[in-house]
């Protein structure tokens, strides 16, 4: 999967980015360094990139769950041969 961007997020998960800045500053006690903020902002990206992946990945296996269809029925060569045999 590639890296999401600030343009890919919702805003539910960009709010999510502000509340972790906010959080580093209060923790601090200053305003933070544009590296602190950067940082703070690629670990939430990394931790939404995770659920999504988690969300796929289940999507991926009910889809092939749904997919496969089992049957009683053997194989029939009958079913796949021509009557009249192949030209």
């Amino acid at each position: 999967m590639k890296k999401l961007t600030l343009k890919d997020l919702t805003e539910s998960q960009l709010q999510q980015i502000k509340m972790k800045q906010a959080q580093l500053k209060r923790e601090l006690g200053r305003s933070l360094t544009n590296s602190e903020l950067n940082k703070a902002k690629e670990d939430v990206i990394a931790q939404i990139m995770k659920e999504l992946e988690k969300e796929e990945k289940k999507a991926r296996a009910e889809k092939k769950k749904d997919k496969f269809v089992p049957s009683d029925e053997t194989f029939s060569w009958s079913k796949k041969n021509h009557s009249r045999g192949v030209r």
